[in-house]
């Protein structure tokens, strides 16, 4: 690479970081601030933006480590940024040309802290580079294995690409994926699920343009694995969203089943629909209020994200244990609402993506101690989660996955 180009392109990355950083533990939208400041910048191109991207994600992603440099040593904080960041197409130039005198990266955040100790060490500024610093103190009382490997290195990697196929004829995915020249992986456990790599454009193949796959994340899917879903039965997906679980959902129930779909962001409803009409889903309703009772309601409930701080590291200084402490209380009466629309014998699926057992266990025993006719049931089958008596939590490490929690509750049947 020219190093007129490498320089100047380090330099539009640490004004692009000193523009965001008055923001970094401030600014819960911070993506879609990212997002807006590359798109008033219009002398970069889409490739450059892509390098930047990942640039920024890395900072914040590491940031404990790339912070204290800022101020001293800009320079220095950007070469670990540089080092740091994941080896793809549009970063591999840069990376060359401001870290190809520093040795390969380790896979382990240990690794990577010992050769970052013993390459800065000469320069002077007192630093430390403990693994431990990469999540917040205070989240370790809402989960010890998080500061643990595999799960803290999981934790602060970048996320993996999943999609799942919603086609009959998988070969319609599968030759498109090999003209593409990526290297897929299907799941043992989950034969709809494909890992691909990092570099995979999905949204711009002919496989998801016409609802052949849809991205979503192997620990997403592995929730209603753990469920019980009897096709034919009639479901309620409470906090839709776009719904990528609905969708899932609603290939579950088969032809003959029905989901009804609802949430109080009714503008995200809109990509619902869109996603369903593309994916030829024909089962799925969006309803403003339901006004019946289900064989299955499923909450897929607000929360921390602190499952899904690998793709979203930014919510890792952002959220406080406040700010958990009110989710639980939505949680909490988003469950309540909904238990009176269960049909006896029905479930109650309780799913969040926080690794908090203040937004999991809590709340679900908070739950049944004032709803006695709902008993929590084991999942399905394990794939490698853990069943504490009232839900299934998965931690990033286990499946190289986003993190999920989810308690099945079975309405009991009159007598």
């Amino acid at each position: 690479m020219n190093p007129n180009i490498a320089a100047n392109q380090q330099r539009l990355f640490l004004e692009f970081l000193r523009e965001l950083r008055p923001h970094l533990r401030r600014d819960s939208s911070l993506p879609r601030r990212i997002k807006e400041i590359f798109s008033r910048n219009r002398s970069i191109g889409s490739r450059d933006r892509k390098l930047y991207r990942e640039l920024v994600y890395t900072a914040l992603r590491y940031l404990p480590w790339v912070e204290p440099w800022l101020d001293e040593s800009p320079e220095v904080a950007a070469k670990i940024t540089a080092w740091l960041a994941p080896e793809l197409k549009p970063t591999s130039p840069y990376r060359a040309a401001h870290c190809g005198d520093w040795p390969v990266v380790p896979e382990t955040l240990a690794g990577k802290s010992e050769i970052l100790l013993a390459q800065l060490s000469p320069v002077g500024l007192k630093t430390s580079f403990a693994p431990q610093d990469l999540l917040p103190t205070w989240f370790r009382e809402h989960c010890p294995a998080a500061f643990e490997s595999p799960h803290l290195d999981a934790i602060n990697s970048r996320a993996s690409v999943w999609v799942r196929i919603q086609c009959t004829d998988r070969n319609l995915v599968f030759d498109e994926f090999r003209g593409q020249q990526w290297n897929f992986t299907p799941d043992a456990d989950f034969p709809d699920a494909i890992f691909l790599p990092p570099n995979a454009e999905v949204a711009n193949t002919d496989a998801y343009r016409r609802g052949f796959i849809e991205i979503q994340d192997l620990g997403s899917q592995m929730v209603l694995a753990h469920t019980p879903v009897v096709p034919g039965e009639r479901w309620l997906d409470v906090c839709a969203g776009a719904g990528g679980k609905t969708l899932q959902l609603a290939r579950l129930l088969g032809q003959r089943g029905h989901v009804d779909a609802t949430d109080i962001r009714v503008d995200i409803l809109d990509e619902l629909a869109d996603r369903a009409k593309r994916a030829r889903l024909e089962n799925i309703a969006i309803v403003q209020t339901p006004e019946t009772t289900y064989d299955g309601v499923l909450v897929d409930a607000p929360c921390s994200g602190s499952g899904t701080w690998r793709r979203q590291p930014h919510l890792k200084w952002y959220v406080k244990p406040e700010t958990i402490a009110s989710f639980a209380a939505t949680q909490l009466q988003i469950l309540q609402t909904n238990a009176a629309r269960v049909n006896p014998g029905g479930l109650l699926v309780y799913a969040t993506c926080s690794l908090s057992h203040h937004e999991n266990q809590d709340v679900v025993a908070a739950f049944l101690s004032t709803h006695p006719q709902f008993k929590p049931e084991p999942p399905v089958k394990n794939f490698g989660a853990a069943f504490d008596g009232l839900g299934t939590s998965l931690l990033p490490g286990t499946r190289n996955t986003d993190g999920f929690y989810v308690a099945v509750l079975r309405h009991r049947a009159k007598s």
